[in-house]
């Protein structure tokens, strides 16, 4: 064979041979072949390789090449042209006494009992007119919806919906579609026919239009082409046209068996002397040079398996025999024999050749322009099939090769030894496998060569497959690190970069110094872009919190902002942190980082804002003091993140910025939702008065810090608020709308705060001020204002009163009470703080606090802050609403006792008068005495103390005694028990007092006689009458002559009563028995004897008032007779028992 230096270099062998022999005799072909030239057709199928001979019978072989199932499917014929898809076998031959082609359908998975093969759905003749004529070729689709069969005189039939046709079980053997003539030209026999279900352009295996399956109809294209000897036709199946038809495609065409179907039913190879072809619907796509007359073509994989002579022949014999340059359709040789009935040669559906024969099989790879197989095989070849994943070749002498393809590494192997990276990436990309191997290898060839750049291309390529360390480590010179830094960035646009990756590019570009490649680096978009391209924001100030449209960026963030501010790239830092919502990082940079200097946060190449060029158009550097712009960018973000900095950074900014650090607490914790830009403070004098230890009993200093905000991502990008981003065309510069039209969206991670869903909606919540109590330790002045604010503005409390606020619903009351508890402690404090120069006002501010009613502070804690601070107003009023008024006694006793002669006696107005302590004790006991009798015997004791005081309250004693003696608080005994405890009291100071009591306790005594005598002689008297009525031997002498009840004249019958008592029976009720008028006297006394025979039992009671009085309960006890129910359980015959008389 003469060949093309270009095939000639393309040539290799990625094909193993070996020789097939027979499972039971291993010296000798399979059985089945060793009568080769009896085998009229083979084809593969999903149940094995099917044979056909010239006897009719059909052979299915297993991989071992022994028959498993056999059977005659045309009765005294022979099979012309098979063909399999879906486990549907179509076979074309010929039987006797019928003078047309017979087609025969056979279901392969149902066997028929009867001839023990498969079942038979459909035998039909193919004869579309009157005169009959030869099939040629035969053609099914994948899904047997379509069945084209070409003949010799160049007719196509087309069969449609075969497959509902087969599916019908109502139909009989002889029900098929109508078969329609779609292709008629006499002159032109057809040869081949194909189904395409694409339309491809090129060969290229990296053209998209390639890579549809043949199998896959899902954009629903199918076309057949048709193939006759001297051109190529098109026919539109799907979608379908009206009235369609064939279209010539290309003015070549190809002798039997000299074409083929691609692998995937993209185009159709064309076989011919001078090449071969790939013709598509759209016309010639492409050609192979392979010289020589082609006797068959077969699809195996992507190649294209060609049959052809040898290109010399082996025997002087063998070149007797001249060869026609194109085997035309008919043209039979050695081994045809004509049919008697049709006319076509014997072997129509195989290769007929001498036995002297040399045959050449050729594999090619006609996408990838190569040859895979080249081989000579003596004897010439029958046929070539592909089955099982192998080439299978059957030569004439029954001798059958398998061809057996090499592992892929091995294939790119041989490429790579040949330098060939090119075509091993197109044979890579053709089987669909990963390139990322053969790319690695190009690109080390290229290394190893100094072309540096074309070998980054190729590692490029590699990202994801091979090791980043491993491109890494070459590039690592001085002199290679431009090419380092774009692996690196490419690295990071994929989203596979580590932090060591990024720590590298960015030491990196500060080696070399490269800040433009720095500003497009931390400018870069992740792996989930926004819908109008990438963003273009350059100056930090420009952005929003979180601006930016991908949701997580393209190198490890917390990694990049390290590296920048390490390497003293502050600017960038700041754009990475503000833009990706990292407000922690963001806020690191402008307090730790920046400061008290003033930086640039610039970034160059980007977008400025109005205002940034000076007349002359010359851009001006932005420069911001750091802890400014940190309270500007926590005002604007708020909610979260301004109350987890604040509780880091409070301090630091209040150290810098008092004032506006301290406003913005204050509307921080006054102000649901988002801040206002800016907020006036109110004038209060800078005064720094170090007070350590005023929060000292307050354990809410040493709260943990608040978690970091949420870093960018789907919770993280909220809308920003209105009017912290201007809208596009509102108030926007044309620079500012041209950014705004490329996709630049103002978003902030930051929300508003927690929120709280109330009806539905949720509400956001205000930071509890306690949070930021500690950063104030060394600003008294600004705290005081902090809290004054927050209690007014919040809670609607202030000194002078309630104020009206409206408080959100989200607010958690409990919660809101501490905080409003902890507030006001803390300025009551701060007020007790000594300060020279406002001292008596603050002062007066703690007592104004005290005395409110209003205000929620925690009295006990009050109580602790006023001792510790000596505050004496303040204990007396909070021991006066504790009622701890012993204990105001005491405070100015002991006032008096340690020396204090004079104490300011605070009034209504703030004014106060000087008193002693003394007095302050007589004026308390005149304020607390009434209703407390034991403060009584207090100042008793205080005011006999000493010599000074009983001369200086002689008048105060005096009246004390008088109230003691008119309110009975003390006896005449504990008086003068308390009195005579020491040597200051005298007896004249208290001898008319004494005479006083004297003489009323002897009336009493007189009185008691008195009543002692009426008592004796009132019960004698009782004794005698109980004597009288109880006496049975004297009889009763009743005197009474007028009704006790009518008063009239008593008159029989009447009722005496034993109590003198005299009644008319009609005056009396029926069955009264008791006297009416001693009834209720008596019901009382025994009322009294029930009670106290009741309380007899109630023995606590008893001995809870022997504990108070001992003598008084036990005399009581015997007057109600307790003491003898106690110890007499027989029933009482006491005689005052008259009621039961």
């Amino acid at each position: 064979m003469a060949s093309t230096s270009s095939t000639t270099h393309r040539q290799f062998t990625f094909f193993d041979v070996e020789t097939v022999k027979d499972i039971h005799d291993s010296e000798s072909c399979p059985e089945i072949f060793r009568n080769a030239p009896e085998i009229s057709a083979m084809t593969s199928s999903t149940a094995g390789l099917v044979v056909a001979d010239i006897h009719g019978s059909i052979h299915i072989l297993n991989q071992s090449f022994v028959s498993v199932a056999s059977w005659v499917a045309h009765v005294g014929g022979r099979v012309t042209h098979m063909i399999e898809r879906q486990g549907t076998l179509v076979t074309i031959g010929e039987e006797d006494n019928v003078r047309s082609a017979i087609m025969k359908i056979w279901n392969l998975a149902k066997v028929d009992k009867r001839t023990n093969g498969p079942s038979l759905l459909r035998s039909a003749k193919v004869q579309p007119s009157g005169k009959p004529h030869p099939v040629s070729c035969i053609a099914l689709t994948s899904d047997i919806a379509f069945l084209a069969i070409g003949l010799a005189d160049g007719t196509v039939l087309l069969y449609r919906h075969l497959d509902q046709s087969l599916a019908s079980a109502s139909g009989s053997l002889t029900t098929l579609p109508k078969p329609r003539v779609i292709h008629e030209i006499p002159t032109e026999p057809v040869t081949f026919l194909g189904f395409t279900t694409s339309i491809p352009t090129s060969l290229s295996p990296v053209d998209g239009s390639l890579s549809q399956d043949a199998n896959n109809h899902t954009n629903h294209i199918l076309n057949l082409l048709i193939i006759t000897t001297s051109s190529t036709y098109s026919y539109p199946l799907i979608p379908k046209v009206s009235s369609p038809s064939s279209v010539l495609v290309d003015e070549i065409g190809a002798g039997l068996q000299c074409a083929c179907v691609d692998w995937k039913g993209r185009w159709v190879a064309l076989g011919r002397e001078e090449a071969l072809y790939a013709c598509a619907v759209s016309g010639r796509i492409g050609s192979y040079a392979l010289e020589g007359e082609k006797k068959s073509l077969h699809t195996h994989l992507n190649y294209v398996v060609v049959v052809l002579p040898a290109p010399f022949p082996p025997t002087a014999a063998a070149t007797t025999t001249p060869v026609s340059n194109q085997r035309k359709f008919g043209a039979g040789g050695a081994g045809m024999v004509p049919s008697a009935t049709t006319g076509v040669p014997a072997g129509v559906g195989l290769l007929s050749s001498s036995s002297s024969e040399v045959a050449r099989v050729v594999l090619v790879d006609m996408e990838n322009k190569l040859v895979a197989y080249t081989g000579n095989f003596e004897g010439g070849v029958r046929d070539a099939i592909s089955a099982w994943g192998h080439v299978y070749v059957i030569g004439n002498d029954g001798k059958l090769t398998r061809l057996i393809e090499k592992p892929t590494p091995d294939k790119l192997s041989l490429l790579y030894a040949k330098n060939l990276y090119s075509l091993a990436l197109s044979v890579a990309q053709t089987q669909g496998l990963d390139t990322t191997d053969v790319h690695r290898h190009h690109g080390d060839h290229l290394y190893s060569r100094g072309d540096f750049e074309g070998a980054m291309r190729e590692y490029i390529n590699t990202i994801g497959g091979v090791q980043a360390s491993y491109v890494i480590r070459k590039f690592l010179t001085a002199r290679l690190t431009p090419l380092l830094m774009t692996y690196l960035q490419e690295l990071h646009a994929r989203g596979l970069a580590h932090a060591e990756h990024t720590t590298l590019l960015l030491n990196a570009y500060a080696k070399a110094g490269d800040v433009a490649r720095l500003d497009s680096f931390v400018r870069s978009e992740g792996r989930v872009f926004g819908a109008e391209g990438p963003v273009s924001a350059g100056r930090v100030e420009d952005m929003a919190p979180g601006d930016g449209l991908s949701k997580e960026p393209p190198f490890e963030l917390d990694t990049a902002i390290r590296v920048c501010r390490q390497a003293g790239f502050f600017a960038h830092a700041a754009y990475l942190a503000r833009r990706w919502g990292r407000h922690d990082d963001y806020l690191r940079v402008l307090v730790e980082d920046v400061g008290d200097s003033s930086v640039e946060l610039t970034l160059g190449g980007t977008r400025r804002s109005p205002g940034t060029k000076n007349e002359k158009g010359d851009e001006r550097k932005t420069e911001i003091n750091g802890y400014s712009a940190a309270v500007s960018y926590l005002r604007e973000v708020g909610g979260d993140c301004a109350e987890s900095a604040l509780t880091h950074y409070g301090r630091a900014l209040l150290d810098h910025l008092p004032e506006e650090t301290t406003q913005l607490l204050i509307d921080l914790c006054t102000i649901a939702g988002h801040l206002p830009e800016s907020s006036p403070p109110e004038h209060i004098p800078r005064t720094h008065t170090k007070v350590p230890g005023y929060l000292s009993y307050l354990a809410l200093s040493r709260a943990p810090v608040v978690p970091p905000a949420l870093s960018a991502g789907d919770e993280a990008l909220v809308a920003k608020p209105p009017g912290v981003a201007k809208e596009i065309g509102e108030g926007s510069t044309e620079e500012d709308k041209g950014a705004g039209t490329s996709g630049h969206l103002r978003v902030t991670s930051a929300s508003p705060g927690p929120t709280h869903v109330k009806d539905g909606s949720q509400v956001p919540r205000r930071p509890s001020p306690t949070l930021f109590f500690a950063h104030f330790v060394d600003h008294t002045t600004h705290f005081v204002r902090f809290l004054e604010t927050v209690a007014c503005r919040r809670w609607g409390q202030s000194l002078e009163g309630a104020v009206a606020v409206e408080i959100p619903g989200s607010e958690d009351d409990e919660s809101e009470r501490r905080d409003q508890a902890a507030a006001w402690n803390t300025l009551l404090e701060l007020y007790l703080t000594e300060n020279q120069s406002e001292g008596d006002k603050e002062k007066a501010k703690a007592l104004r606090l005290l005395r409110s009613s209003h205000l929620p502070y925690d009295v006990t804690h009050a109580l602790i802050l006023c001792s510790s601070y000596s505050y004496a107003p303040g204990l007396v009023l909070l021991w006066e609403k504790l009622g701890m008024y012993e204990d105001v006694l005491r405070f100015w006793m002991d006032q008096h006792n340690s020396g204090v002669r004079a104490v300011m006696e605070s009034g209504d107005s703030g004014a106060g008068i000087l008193s002693s302590p003394s007095a302050q004790v007589i004026a308390a006991l005149r304020q607390y005495g009434p209703g407390r009798p034991h403060l009584y015997p207090l100042v008793l004791r205080f005011l006999t103390s000493t010599p000074e005081l009983v001369s200086a309250h002689q008048a105060d004693l005096q009246e004390i005694l008088e109230l003691v003696e008119s309110e009975h608080i003390m006896t005449p005994l504990s008086v003068v028990q308390v009195l005579s405890r020491n040597n200051v009291a005298s007896v004249g100071l208290v001898k008319g007092w004494l005479m006083r009591r004297i003489t009323e306790g002897q009336e009493e005594i007189t009185t008691d006689y008195r009543l002692r005598s009426s008592y004796r002689s009132e019960t004698e008297s009782k004794l005698k009458q109980i004597e009288e009525l109880t006496d049975t031997e004297h009889p009763k002498v009743f005197h009474v002559t007028r009704c006790s009840q009518c008063d009239g004249q008593l008159d029989l019958p009447s009722i005496h009563f034993m109590c003198n008592h005299s009644y008319h029976q009609r005056c009396l009720l029926d069955n009264d028995t008791t006297c009416p008028l001693c009834e209720h006297q008596h019901g009382v006394v025994q009322e009294i004897r029930q009670n106290n025979a009741r309380l007899a039992d109630q023995h606590e009671l008893f001995l809870s008032e022997v504990r108070e009085n001992g003598f008084r309960a036990v005399a009581s006890g015997f007057g109600r007779d307790w003491l003898q129910l106690a110890w007499d359980d027989t029933p009482s015959t006491h005689p005052d028992g008259i009621s039961s008389i």
